[in-house]
């Protein structure tokens, strides 16, 4: 059986925490989805991505969206392709009637997506459905079936029965809406933070190549933090983080001082009211963050 022991995570640049390692171990184990939630950029897809790329299983992705359909995860018949074969088999026999016809609803014409394609793959693979919260409640009642009961229905095609015993289901959301009772009970819960500075350190050594105890590294976090205090449009998430620590490195800085954070800011906020409501602020935040 597949440990988390033995996945390596911080071989693909991401670094876990104990709530985690946990989680994910007992997912493996019980064959249950995850359900992950915290603020935007705190690395909740990072998650699934990761533990694919450590386990070297497949990744199925679905990017929710409002408006998603059964068809958009599941699959539809192409019905072009389905006018087309009938209109060749009738040229072709002339005298033949419909029910001589291929049965134009057989899963030769099905065009598959990625919740379909997942279910019916032998090998070993991680689903990602990313931000189910935008996704509305018919939708999300859909999904029961397929992650209470490990199966599908197509209503011409037939139930589909998941057999794969190494399978992972992650669900990500923002929170920006409250996902129903009956999705909750399905999955195991994560919620997902924005890290320590310490943990967020750790994470830019992976991406820098510096020590965890390089002044540079320390002042980054340690602002970041501060910014993250504020009442902004949009704090800045890991990623971001990432992003303007390679951009420090890359422009030689050693340290930061007011001048550098206002230079580099953008790398960090992409919102001009944000830049604009920390411009005064400045100076104490490089204060406060590299003490």
């Amino acid at each position: 059986m597949t440990s988390i022991s033995n996945i390596d995570l911080a071989a693909q640049k991401y670094i876990s925490n104990p709530e985690i390692d946990v989680t994910l171990e007992l997912a493996l184990k019980l064959k249950r989805p995850i359900l992950v939630e915290g603020p935007a950029g705190t690395g909740k897809t990072s998650v699934a991505i990761s533990m694919a790329q450590a386990l070297n299983w497949k990744l199925f992705r679905i990017q929710c969206f409002e408006g998603i359909t059964f068809e958009s995860v599941i699959g539809e018949f192409d019905y072009k392709r389905q006018l087309l074969h009938i209109e060749l088999e009738r040229q072709k026999h002339t005298s033949s009637s419909p029910k001589d016809l291929e049965d134009i609803f057989s899963k030769k014409f099905f065009i598959e997506r990625p919740l379909f394609l997942s279910f019916i793959e032998n090998d070993p693979n991680v689903l990602l459905i990313d931000e189910i919260d935008k996704s509305d409640e018919e939708f999300e009642a859909f999904l029961l079936e397929a992650l209470g009961e490990r199966q599908i229905t197509i209503p011409e095609l037939g139930t589909f029965h998941s057999s794969n015993e190494n399978q992972i289901v992650i669900l990500t959301s923002n929170s920006s809406r409250d996902l129903s009772e009956p999705l909750r009970r399905r999955c195991l819960y994560l919620y997902i933070d924005f890290p320590t500075p310490e943990r967020e350190r750790q994470i830019l050594v992976t991406h820098t190549g510096k020590n965890f105890d390089d002044p540079l590294l320390k002042s980054i976090t340690g602002i970041v933090h501060q910014i993250r205090q504020y009442d902004l449009r949009k704090v800045p998430s890991i990623a971001e983080t990432i992003d303007w620590a390679k951009a420090l490195v890359l422009l030689g800085k050693e340290h930061i001082d007011e001048p550098t954070l206002k230079g580099t800011i953008t790398v960090l906020l992409k919102y001009q009211e944000d830049i604009s409501r920390l411009e005064s602020q400045m100076k104490e935040i490089i204060r406060l963050g590299s003490t």
